[in-house]
């Protein structure tokens, strides 16, 4: 099991043990919870088991208070490394029937394989392994839904910083001097649900998980945690990187069902007050750059959405609302900008540099070909880029690479390496030279 794998895994443990984590609990709510979980129906990675017993619950839960996140990946298998693959007949014939047959179960496939061989052939194939086989090679087709839609509910949080909405909305085009063309922006934003406060907003020049990643760090250092963050399904959101840093803060990343965007009324309300009240506003002199655009925007948030009264607040401004909850906010951690980081594998070239991010940066001397692990916020790579080793666990820097000052810089002797006088291999051993011999018969003897 590689280590995208283990992390999948933890990230589904601790999204079962999400509330039992993130607030404290009452006098027999934790056995009313652990009763739910093992009721409930779950989709397990890496296996066809729907139910988590008690006691599982339990063991993950201390593993999670004695270790935190890292606590919740699975172990290393005794066994690993040793071959559990189903033989090649036996592939071929599964996924022949699992074609011709899409909709039959995994059982009555085994037992068709089962039936297929000769007479007195005994074939044990436990349904774990074939299940997984036909699900990395011939996965079943969807089955049908019921497209029946509760009723949505109006609700709101107890407290500020026990939701965030995240959204991201089309902004203006920057008028880009000296181009013909408009660079589009977007809008990424955060709204606390108690207190209607925007921890952080800004506008981007892309919707990516880059700046999505840049957003929420800039709102924890501001506003201090959410302990759940409601997103929809958009590939910012979906992001490995995104769950292993809302697993390691202790924060519950929620997602809305696809295709029914209930929940996010608040961030949508917001957002129609930015395009009425904000960008009306906005002139050609706030659009010459990003920049300049943030500034007035930030100061427009500040000064006049958060402390104007809100009609959801029974006429309290964002601000007020959420000072009164001051102390149920979670600070963030002072390492929070470290723990943002995101963390890639490249191979190092035999010239010493790696790409990051479609740029080139530079190791130290002894690290061409090795595997290593970068470290570094997507949105500022001219922040600090930092590495190590697999497995090692002190970091070094990496440098952008600069082609013009190694250009200047005397190439290092390799070691042992001697400088020598070319000579041909044929004049040393035999003391003929060939060129020697056509010069003298095109030239004549010399006088």
């Amino acid at each position: 099991m590689d280590e995208k794998q283990a992390e999948t895994i933890a990230v589904f443990r601790y999204g079962v043990l999400r509330d039992l984590v993130s607030r404290p609990m009452a006098p027999g709510e934790k056995e009313q919870r652990l009763a739910q979980i093992a009721s409930h129906e779950w989709t397990i990675p890496g296996t066809t088991r729907r139910h988590i017993g008690r006691s599982t619950a339990r063991d993950w839960l201390a593993l999670y208070e004695l270790h935190g996140f890292a606590g919740l990946k699975p172990a290393t298998r005794s066994d690993a490394g040793s071959s559990r693959t189903l033989p090649a007949s036996v592939q071929a014939l599964l996924l022949d029937l699992r074609a011709a047959r899409p909709r039959a179960s995994v059982d009555s496939l085994i037992r068709a394989v089962q039936l297929a061989q000769e007479p007195g052939v005994s074939l044990r194939l436990p349904r774990s392994t074939v299940y997984r086989f036909l699900k990395a090679q011939a996965p079943p087709p969807p089955g049908g839904g019921d497209d029946r839609r509760p009723d949505a509910r109006a609700f709101t949080h107890e407290h500020a910083g026990d939701l965030w909405t995240a959204d991201v909305m089309h902004g203006p085009r920057l008028l880009v001097k000296g181009r013909g063309g408009r660079d589009k922006t977007y809008l990424h934003a955060f709204l606390d649900d108690a207190s209607r406060i925007v921890p952080f907003a800004a506008f981007y020049r892309s919707e990516n998980a880059a700046c999505f990643t840049d957003c929420f760090k800039q709102a924890m250092l501001r506003r201090g945690m959410p302990r759940r963050l409601y997103c929809d399904n958009g590939a910012p959101y979906r992001t490995h990187h995104l769950q292993i840093v809302c697993a390691t803060l202790n924060v519950s990343l929620i997602h809305s069902r696809p295709y029914q965007p209930r929940g996010r009324g608040k961030i949508e309300r917001f957002f129609r007050h930015v395009r009425t009240a904000f960008l009306p506003h906005v002139d050609a002199a706030m659009l010459r750059d990003l920049g300049a655009l943030n500034r007035v925007f930030w100061a427009w948030l500040e000064g006049e959405y958060h402390q104007t009264p809100h009609r959801g607040l029974e006429g309290k401004t964002p601000v007020e609302r959420f000072l009164e909850d001051q102390e149920h906010v979670r600070p963030a951690p002072e390492t929070l900008e470290r723990m943002m980081r995101m963390k890639v594998v490249r191979r190092v070239g035999r010239d010493r540099t790696v790409r990051l991010e479609g740029r080139l940066f530079e190791t130290p001397d002894g690290w061409a070909g090795e595997k290593i692990e970068v470290f570094y916020d997507p949105y500022d790579l001219a922040a600090k880029v930092t590495f190590k080793g697999r497995g090692e666990r002190e970091e070094m820097a990496l440098r952008r690479l600069d082609l013009i000052t190694n250009a200047r810089l005397p190439r290092p002797a390799r070691p042992g390496e001697k400088v020598a006088v070319a000579t041909s291999k044929a004049e040393a051993t035999t003391g003929i030279s060939y060129l020697e011999l056509v010069a003298s018969r095109f030239y004549g003897p010399e006088k």
